[in-house]
């Protein structure tokens, strides 16, 4: 075998195992590279489903605090215009109640369980939050708004959350207003009666009295058509939106007194 010949043959063979090791790298490559992506799959499959269930056990701590948040709040009540000067922590449960009782709803001490001021003090008179220790007194108290002294007004005490969706839904209440139809909120919910739906309610309700009604009514002794009631007032009648609550949610209590039952009337 010449040396020309020799050289080719050591040229093919070079040839052929350039061939085989590109071909074994190139399959090395592919199956790496699988197993690489595979496992990193795997892997962000495991953190997705981590993911998702961080976000619905925040979901559900988020629903659970609101829930505490609304049931720390329900039996509260926020009075907006009351003085501050002079008005030290044990003065302020017989000043509401004072303020209270000139809206002709009887109250005892006993029957407040806690109250604060809530914003930084300013020259302006801060909110003050009431805690009842029944919520048909806080029903009862809401129902008699209207007879609180001048520049003294009440709200209820709702989270922040509450209160912007309130804030939002309130031009759709001046919209159903000007339509002629009942509409107020109720929490963070949009409640419209229509006209008709008004019609028909009355309708029933006339010619509809309940056994217990019919038992307790008391007969007309003074004429023939009974005493003339006064009309109620409008059922969506227009929130006084000022002062707004908002400006003083995440601020700290800065006046904060409890009553007991023993306390003095």
């Amino acid at each position: 075998m010449t040396n020309e010949q020799m050289e080719l043959l050591f040229s093919k063979f070079d040839a052929k195992l350039d061939e085989k090791l590109n071909q074994q790298t190139q399959t090395l490559t592919t199956a790496v590279t699988k197993n690489v992506m595979e496992a990193m799959d795997e892997k962000m499959k495991i953190l997705m489903e981590e993911n998702q269930e961080l976000k619905s056990e925040v979901s559900r701590l988020k629903r659970k605090i609101n829930t505490l948040e609304k049931e720390k709040r329900k039996s509260n009540l926020i009075f907006f215009g009351v003085d501050e000067n002079g008005k030290r922590e044990t003065e302020l449960v017989d000043y509401i109640k004072g303020i209270i009782e000139e809206a002709k709803v009887h109250i005892d001490s006993h029957e407040i369980n806690n109250i604060y001021r809530i914003g930084a003090q300013t020259s302006e008179n801060r909110p003050v939050v009431v805690t009842f220790s029944t919520m048909w007194k806080k029903h009862l108290i809401l129902k008699s708004k209207s007879n609180l002294p001048t520049g003294i007004y009440v709200k209820e005490d709702f989270p922040k959350d509450v209160l912007e969706a309130r804030k939002k839904l309130q031009p759709k209440v001046e919209e159903e207003w000007k339509k002629g139809n009942i509409a107020f909120m109720r929490g963070d919910q949009l409640v419209i009666k229509k006209q008709k739906d008004n019609q028909r309610e009355k309708r029933k309700r006339d010619k509809t009295i309940s056994p217990e009604f019919q038992t307790m009514k008391k007969p007309n002794t003074h004429n023939g058509t009974g005493n003339k009631t006064n009309k109620a007032k409008t059922i969506g009648q227009k929130e006084i939106l000022k002062p707004n609550i908002l400006q003083y949610m995440g601020r700290d209590r800065t006046t904060s007194t409890s009553t007991s039952g023993n306390s003095k009337n």
